[in-house]
């Protein structure tokens, strides 16, 4: 798809917990991150165990403004330079996408400039090409992987994303999160587990790998999660574990949810004949699940840098140059017909 004419792009994500602004320049086919930044409500939620959306709704209407005048700031970009907005319009929680959108849409219609909506998991998609030196190769295979998906796509263009395999129940991420939540650990878990697996020995509990042979590409990770809590009682709860046990758990538990999303990539990949596969989201920035995909050699992997690797607003505006602008003035039934889709799926 031909890259949509405007130079200067302001994007924003808020889907989550997380509220950023992004400004992005074209030149040529070429895009640029100009500036990129993110409010984290990590230490908020962090209390918590996990996102009370109340709280992280009402926490982006703070750090909307600033966020924007940031971003502009360090880009050393005035408002009126902007020539595109772009936002995510969905998956994610109804109120934190609202506020986005709405910041979104109300400096599209003041500076009378078109607004794109995206969609949040097809901004995680294409996040590996943000990397100058990562070009776009169709088609290629999609793993997403964070707190709450774990999606599978082949992707033949920007038009064409078709899901082929997803989690039943629980994400891969909120596996982690709810088993360092449990061993009192800290939330978001991911980082923390990443971190203190590298202390424990992966072979020193056996867990199983649900829908190893289920003969489709779906994933689960309630069961795994179970698994590892019952073992954790069984040794007589989290507060009698020993630090090194503990560490052990951690590394048992990265290494097998690493392994899961392995085998289930290569059957799609075998599957479809497709040896390109982009794997991104926050639980991307995993350093287990980056070593087996590369070590393996028989795959051709893009991931995100680690700073896009989470929920950011300059994926939102790289995949917004690709989808149809909606001009405020000319396509006014259009524009105020651009809501919150908390359910949008690809």
């Amino acid at each position: 798809m031909k890259l949509f004419s405007s130079n200067l792009n302001l994007a924003i994500e808020s889907s989550c917990d997380d509220f950023s602004c992004s400004i992005l320049k074209k030149n040529d086919s070429k895009i640029n991150i100009i500036s990129n930044v993110v409010y984290s409500q990590d230490f908020i939620h962090g209390i918590y165990g996990g996102v009370v959306p109340e709280l992280a709704s009402r926490n982006h209407i703070k750090s909307a403004i600033p966020a924007v005048n940031i971003a502009l700031s360090k880009a050393n970009i005035k408002l009126k330079e902007i020539s595109l907005v772009s936002v995510t319009s969905g998956p994610g929680l109804a109120g934190s996408l609202l506020v986005g959108l709405m910041t979104a849409k109300t400096l599209s219609y003041a500076l009378k400039i078109p607004i794109t909506a995206v969609n949040h998991i097809e901004g995680h998609i294409f996040s590996p090409f943000l990397n100058s030196n990562i070009k776009e190769v169709f088609p290629f295979i999609a793993l997403v992987i964070s707190g709450g998906h774990s999606h599978i796509y082949i992707v033949k263009s920007h038009e064409d994303i078709k899901l082929i395999g997803k989690t039943r129940d629980d994400a891969c991420g909120e596996a982690f999160d709810k088993i360092s939540n449990f061993l009192n650990y800290g939330y978001p878990g991911g980082k923390i587990i990443d971190e203190l697996a590298e202390k424990g020995s992966i072979n020193a509990f056996n867990f199983s790998m649900p829908m190893e042979h289920s003969g489709n590409f779906d994933l689960s990770f309630s069961g795994l999660k179970t698994q590892v809590i019952s073992e954790i009682n069984k040794l007589g709860g989290p507060k009698h574990l020993q630090e090194e046990t503990v560490f052990d758990i951690f590394a048992c538990l990265r290494e097998t949810i690493a392994k899961i999303l392995y085998k289930k990539v290569m059957s799609v990949c075998e599957y479809t004949g497709i040896k390109d596969v982009s794997i991104s989201g926050g639980v991307s920035a995993n350093s287990r699940i980056r070593s087996i995909f590369l070590e393996s050699g028989k795959l051709n992997v893009f991931f995100p840098e680690p700073a896009y690797s989470t929920d950011n607003a300059a994926m939102i505006g790289y995949t917004g140059y690709f989808k149809k602008p909606v001009d405020p003035i000319i396509n006014k039934e259009i524009f105020y017909n651009i809501n919150a889709e908390p359910s949008w799926e690809l």
